[in-house]
């Protein structure tokens, strides 16, 4: 099977030693233990306030330990903060982009959707870039990616539907922004999402506002031809389609489709 770029540069993280498994276990949204069935799991580092700060995918290491996947432009920050919580921890996280690379081809399912193929790590050579229906079928889908659709700590992770798409385990053990995130579920006050925006022309451009009447329901966030990601206030989107307000970005009609849940 042939080998591409992902859309968005990514960097590969090597989390090694003896602790490497509880370290993760105790900072990362998803449960380590999926990793034994699934081979790749989707997850985020959170603030203590619940907002995320990075996305990543982990996978097994051959010879033990961990690869993580993640957006090259904030690799930095993301090894700085792991390495910040290790303390007397036996592991060790360690850059290894100038030797290994992400591809999009053979490899382990995308955990955020089939439709989005799949993921492997492999020694770094040039690959040409993702086919060009790629990003519409993220989109489709309703996937968002950090470095296109959100930037660190501005949103929870259910604004960008990680707990429907693989990304939180409810059950697991505590880690850090936990307490938060179960809140929200507990309580229902989960009240934003990413949602696929669909338009009669060309989407209009990233953080063009969505409108219900004279009430802001979100804005627009990456797009393909026709159709976009919107991050939107679902009570406000359920209170127009009730009232059958018309939904609109700049004067434009829209229509909105909330993900499937897949967890």
């Amino acid at each position: 099977m042939s080998h591409y770029a992902p859309p968005r540069p990514r960097t590969v993280l090597a989390v090694t030693g003896k602790d490497a498994i509880d370290f993760l276990q105790g900072l990362v949204t998803n449960d380590m233990k999926f990793l034994e069935k699934d081979g790749l799991i989707y997850a985020a580092l959170l603030s203590p306030q619940g907002k995320v700060l990075h996305v990543f995918f982990i996978s097994n290491r051959e010879g033990g330990g961990y690869w993580l996947d993640c957006l090259a432009e904030n690799c930095a920050d993301l090894q700085r903060r792991l390495r910040m919580f290790r303390l007397r921890a036996d592991v060790e996280i360690e850059d290894v982009s100038e030797t290994l690379m992400v591809a999009l081809g053979s490899g382990f399912a995308d955990p955020r959707n089939a439709n989005l193929g799949q993921r492997i790590i492999l020694s770094r050579a040039n690959l040409p870039p993702a086919l060009p229906g790629y990003e519409q079928s993220r989109i489709t889908a309703c996937v968002p990616d950090q470095g296109a659709d959100f930037a660190m700590e501005a949103v929870f992770a259910s604004d960008i539907n990680m707990d429907m798409q693989n990304g939180v385990a409810y059950k697991k053990g505590c880690y850090v922004g936990q307490e938060v995130v179960s809140r929200m579920k507990r309580r229902g006050t989960i009240r934003k999402r990413m949602a696929l925006a669909h338009f009669e022309g060309a989407a209009p451009q990233y953080g063009t506002i969505i409108m219900a009447g004279e009430v802001r329901l979100g804005d627009i966030r990456s797009s393909v031809a026709d159709r976009a990601l919107a991050l939107i206030r679902t009570d406000r989107l359920e209170a127009a389609q009730k009232a059958g307000t018309p939904i609109t970005t700049n004067g434009m009609p829209i229509t909105l489709t909330l993900p499937e849940n897949r967890s």
